[in-house]
């Protein structure tokens, strides 16, 4: 059975034109114009992928991701950013409320399809695993950090019923302490403790080399997008109200490691390529276009200027091609060369989504990876 996208978009052409890339890569496709419409056929058919545009007519499209990461039935699927970058610029604390990726347009055609493609068969996958043995946890690895033992035991409890291995903390700094020694599949923390808070701890977690690939659940009291905006910035995958009740932490749970494999004797989940599959998949050609999409190799240039850069998982891969585009570089191939003749790009990139402080510092490890990638080669 091929799968279900929903197509969310105003523009005519847009919609006409994605239909037609989508349909060639074996996607059945629906299209809407408006907020209203996509409710009402969210509720209809079951769905393997959303692509969702930022402003609509009748509202923002980022309540449409509220809604599917809120809803038990809906928080599973896969949603897909689509909209320019001054756009997604004033309304990054979106990027924080689980979109899987965010593409830019004008849209890399190739790359969006591939992405779809990807998406929705990790969407697949996760759920006949969800079905055949009842729980898309089991096996993972989970790091939970809270001040509060009653609700620290709690949710270690729930955890542990549904397959989860639980390693407890009290403190952002024994949580750090544990994942120097310990590898996870996920840390769940509490935004307000004693000492170290759940943001600076996350802060520290992403931009370590060593942890910055462990997804990063952050549990508030209440939804604020001042605190959504600064996790978007760090990195932080998710935001999830803390009450008593924990179904809606375990379904967006599920979601976020439903394609992450199970941590390996002695560690948690190797590190993950941000916008890639858990697998380093070949070079793959987009069905019935023959246009070649190629992923980057592990540990490619491109990978680790996306790595350095700052960006969060979400927008950097997408980001980075753009930038270098812009510049007449192709990523996934790019030389040392490349890179420093691309900088000037990529910083005017970094600046849009970044305070002035983190594009210093991103740009920064940047050019220094490409004098090192320079000094290597020759």
């Amino acid at each position: 059975m091929k799968p279900q996208v929903l197509i969310v978009d105003d523009s005519l052409t847009i919609r006409m034109d994605l239909r037609i890339l989508l349909s060639g890569a074996g996607f059945v496709v629906t299209a809407c114009e408006t907020k209203a419409l996509a409710q009402k056929v969210l509720k209809t058919r079951a769905f393997s992928l959303v692509i969702l545009d930022v402003l609509l007519p009748d509202g923002d499209g980022l309540d449409i991701l509220r809604e599917i990461r809120s809803s038990a039935e809906l928080v599973h699927i896969p949603v897909i950013l689509l909209s320019t970058e001054i756009e997604v610029r004033h309304r990054i604390q979106g990027l924080s409320m689980g979109a899987d990726e965010y593409v830019g347009k004008p849209y890399d055609g190739s790359y969006l399809a591939l992405r779809a493609t990807e998406l929705a068969s990790q969407h697949s996958t996760a759920r006949r695993a969800t079905e055949g043995s009842g729980s898309a946890l089991i096996g993972k690895k989970i790091l939970v950090v809270d001040d509060s033992p009653t609700y620290r035991a709690s949710l270690a409890q729930l955890l542990r019923h549904d397959g989860c291995d639980v390693i407890p903390a009290q403190s952002g700094e024994e949580a750090l302490s544990l994942l120097s020694v310990e590898g996870v599949d996920c840390v769940i923390m509490d935004l307000l403790m004693p000492g170290m808070g759940g943001m600076e701890a996350a802060r520290r977690i992403k931009q370590s080399g060593a942890t910055c690939h462990i997804p990063v659940v952050i549990l508030t009291g209440h939804d604020d997008p001042a605190t959504r905006e600064e996790g978007a910035r760090i990195g932080v995958d998710d935001f999830v109200l803390k009450a008593p009740e924990l179904t809606m932490l375990r379904a967006r749970l599920r979601s976020l490691l439903r394609s992450r494999p199970a941590p390996a004797a002695g560690g948690g989940a190797p590190p993950r390529r941000a916008g890639s599959s858990p697998d380093h998949a070949p070079p793959s050609t987009r069905a019935g276009t023959g246009t070649r999409s190629v992923i980057p190799p592990a540990g490619s240039l491109f990978e680790r200027v996306v790595a350095v850069s700052g960006l969060s998982s979400v927008i950097g891969p997408s980001t980075i091609v753009r930038a270098c585009r812009r510049a007449g570089i192709e990523p996934w191939s790019m030389s040392p060369e490349d890179l420093h003749r691309a900088l000037p790009a990529i910083h005017e990139t970094l600046r849009m989504f970044l305070n002035e402080e983190d594009s210093e510092r991103g740009i920064a490890a940047i050019s220094l990876l490409a004098r090192d990638a320079a000094s290597a080669a020759s």
